[in-house]
C-alpha cells in the first residue's frame, strides 16, 4: 500500500449537499455536478471523468478511480466533490474492510463498555483510523487521505454566513485556497501563564530536544459538517435562541458524525543537514506531573532528504542520532506546504513558513457520535508503534488492522476513552468511583499544569467531588495534571454559558471549563443555566459572537 503525502486543497464545490441533481443521465449525483461538465462513466475501467473548474476559474480534466467502491461508501450523507478541479470521493468514513461496521449501533458499543470487553473497542477504533487515513482521490497529482478533505470551522462558518450551504465556489465567493489551516492549540490559552508558553512555542527551539512547536487544525466529516451548517451551530445567536426557547442542549449530531483535531509539526525544507529533530514521547511520567515536550529529554530525527525504513526507538537523553532513532518522511502522514498555504501560515503562526516545507502529523484526536457521550480515541506518532509507551500499550498496538494501514498510518499509537472511569458508570446517576481511565494525547494535554483546570477530582475517596479547589491540592490521589485526563470527561464539559461575555479578549480560550479524569452525569449541576454542546468544544472555540468576532 502506498504512503499518501497529501496536498493543500480546498473544495471548490464540496460538502454535504448529499444527493444533488444529476448533471447527465446515468452519472452519479454529487456536488461536483455544479462545477463540472462533460461528465462520463467508464464502466469497464470503473472510473468517473469530467472537466472541472479550479479555484483560479480555469478548467481541467480529472478522473476518479474505483467509482463503484466510492458509490458504495457515500450512502450516508457522503458526496463526490470537486476539490480545486479534482474529483474526490467524500464518504462519512471509508471502509477498507467490508466487515467493519460504521456507525456501529449504540447498543453494541454499550455492550462492549459495560461488560469490560476491550478487544472489540480496540478493533473498532483502529477501524476508524484505517478509514480516515485511506486515500480518496488524487489532487493535482498528489494522493489525499479522507481526513484531509474534510472542512474546517472557518469553511463551515463561511457557508452559514454566505447562505451557500453545501457549496464552495473558491475565489468567486472570496474563499482562499487554504485547506491547511493551522493555529496554536486553544488549550494553551487557558491561563495567564500560558502566554509565556505561547511565546515559547513561537520561537525557534534552542533546547537539545529540538523543535517543540506544535500546531493544530479542526475538521468535520461530511455528515458532521452538514449538521453544523444546517443548524448554524457556530453562531452565538443560534445558541442564544436555543436557550431562549428552553433547550438545555443543541440538536445532537448524527450517529455517523466525526470530528478531528490533527496536530502537526512544520519542517523547513532547507533545514541544516536535512535532519529535523523533535522530542520523542518517553511515556507517562510517574508520579504524574506537568510534562511539556521540552521536558521529555528524548529525541527523534527525521531525514527529509532520503526515504527508507526508519528505526524503532527514541534517543533517550538526546545523546546523538543513530540508525535506531532516525526516520524518514515516509514514516509520517505528511504533506508538502504550497505557496498559498505558506502565505497563510506565516501570517497565522507568527513564524516563517515557505513553499516546499513539510507538515508532519504527530497526533490526532478523533471522536465519533456513535454513542450519546461519543466514542473517543486519540492517536500519536510512535517510534516503536509495535510496543508504544503509555497512554497506549502493546495490547492496543497488536489490534492494528495492518492489512489496511500503509507504512505511515501504521506508525501511530492509540489510546481510547469509551467511558470516563472503570468500571463504567451509567450516563446519568452514576458515581465517581472505581479507578481512573486515562486517555490523552502527549502533544496536546501532557503539558497541562493544575492551573489549566477548573475541575479536578480523585476517582473515589475523599476528593471525589470535582472542584477547582482540588486542583490546588497536592494529594496524589487527585487527578490534576494533563497526563491524568480523559477525552470524554473533558469534552463532557463543553457548554455555552450565556453569562460569559465572549467578546472580551478574543484571543483567550473560550473552551472552558476544563476537567481532568472523573465521572460526571449528563445531568450534573455544572450545566445548570448553560447550553450543552453535545461534547463539541470546537463549536465554542470557533463561535462567531454576536458582535461578529471569532477567536
Amino acid at each position: 500500500m502506498s504512503t499518501f503525502a497529501s496536498s493543500s486543497v480546498l473544495a471548490i464545490c464540496v460538502l454535504l449537499v448529499g444527493q444533488t441533481a444529476h448533471a447527465a443521465t446515468n452519472t452519479p449525483s454529487g456536488s461536483y455536478n455544479l462545477t463540472c461538465k462533460n461528465i462520463s462513466v467508464n464502466a469497464a475501467a470503473d472510473t468517473l471523468s469530467a472537466i472541472c473548474v479550479k479555484l483560479d476559474n480555469q478548467s481541467q480534466a480529472t478522473t476518479l478511480p474505483k467509482l463503484t467502491a466510492c458509490m458504495n461508501s457515500i450512502t450516508q450523507n457522503g458526496d463526490i466533490a470537486n476539490l480545486d478541479g479534482n474529483l474526490v470521493c467524500m464518504p462519512d468514513l471509508p471502509k477498507p474492510d467490508s466487515a467493519f461496521v460504521f456507525p456501529q449501533s449504540e447498543t453494541q458499543i454499550n455492550q462492549w463498555i459495560y461488560s469490560g470487553n476491550n478487544a472489540p473497542q480496540y478493533a473498532h477504533s483502529w477501524g476508524i483510523w484505517s478509514g480516515l487515513t485511506q486515500g480518496v482521490g488524487i489532487v493535482d497529482g498528489v494522493p489525499v487521505r479522507a481526513f484531509e478533505t474534510w472542512p474546517t470551522p472557518s469553511e463551515m462558518i463561511y457557508q452559514i454566513q454566505s447562505g451557500q450551504a453545501g457549496l464552495f465556489l473558491g475565489k468567486q465567493l472570496n474563499i482562499q485556497p487554504r485547506h491547511l489551516k493551522l493555529s496554536l492549540p486553544h488549550q494553551f490559552r487557558n491561563v495567564a501563564a500560558a502566554a509565556k508558553e505561547k511565546a515559547a512555542l513561537l520561537k525557534a527551539a534552542s533546547s537539545s530536544d529540538g523543535d517543540t512547536n506544535i500546531f493544530v487544525s479542526v475538521a468535520y466529516n461530511p455528515p458532521a459538517a452538514k449538521h453544523a451548517v444546517s443548524n448554524k451551530l457556530f453562531l452565538q445567536s443560534t445558541l442564544d435562541q436555543y436557550l431562549k426557547e428552553g433547550y438545555t442542549d443543541i440538536p445532537n449530531f448524527p450517529s455517523n458524525a466525526i470530528t478531528i483535531k490533527p496536530v502537526y509539526k512544520v519542517i523547513p525544507k532547507n533545514i541544516a543537514g536535512g535532519i529535523y529533530t523533535f522530542p520523542g514521547w518517553p511515556g507517562t511520567p510517574v508520579p504524574a506531573k506537568t510534562f511539556p515536550e521540552q521536558d521529555w529529554n528524548a529525541c527523534v530525527y527525521v531525514d527529509i532528504l532520503h526515504t527508507g525504513k526508519g528505526g524503532n526507538g527514541i534517543d533517550q537523553g538526546c545523546k546523538g542520532r543513530t540508525p535506531a532513532s532516525t526516520f524518514y518522511l515516509n514514516d509520517f502522514i505528511h504533506q508538502q506546504i504550497t505557496k498559498d498555504d505558506a502565505t497563510y501560515l506565516t501570517q497565522q503562526l507568527g513564524l516563517q513558513v515557505s513553499e516546499g516545507d513539510y507538515a508532519i502529523l504527530v497526533g490526532m484526536h478523533v471522536t465519533t457520535r456513535e454513542i450519546k457521550r461519543w466514542v473517543w480515541q486519540t492517536f500519536f506518532w510512535s517510534a516503536n508503534a509495535d510496543s508504544p509507551y503509555a497512554p497506549s500499550s502493546t495490547a492496543i498496538a497488536q489490534a492494528r488492522p495492518m492489512k489496511y494501514l500503509d507504512t505511515a498510518a501504521a506508525h501511530y499509537a492509540m489510546a481510547i476513552a469509551y467511558q470516563m472511569v472503570t468500571p463504567a458508570q451509567p450516563i446519568t446517576g452514576g458515581t465517581n468511583s472505581g479507578s481512573s481511565l486515562i486517555a490523552y494525547n502527549p502533544h496536546l494535554e501532557a503539558s497541562f499544569d493544575p492551573g489549566v483546570f477548573q475541575y479536578c477530582a480523585s476517582v473515589g475517596g475523599q476528593y471525589s467531588t470535582p472542584s477547582a479547589a482540588n486542583c490546588k491540592l497536592s494529594d496524589p490521589s487527585i487527578n490534576r495534571f494533563g497526563v491524568q485526563t480523559n477525552c470524554m470527561t473533558c469534552h463532557h464539559l463543553a457548554m455555552y454559558n450565556p453569562k460569559i461575555d465572549y467578546n472580551i479578549n478574543q484571543g483567550a480560550n473560550r473552551e472552558t471549563p476544563y476537567g481532568t479524569n472523573f465521572y460526571m452525569s449528563l445531568t450534573d449541576p455544572a450545566f445548570n443555566g448553560a447550553l450543552q454542546l453535545d461534547f463539541a468544544w470546537s463549536l465554542l472555540g470557533s463561535m462567531v459572537s454576536n458582535s461578529g468576532g471569532t477567536p
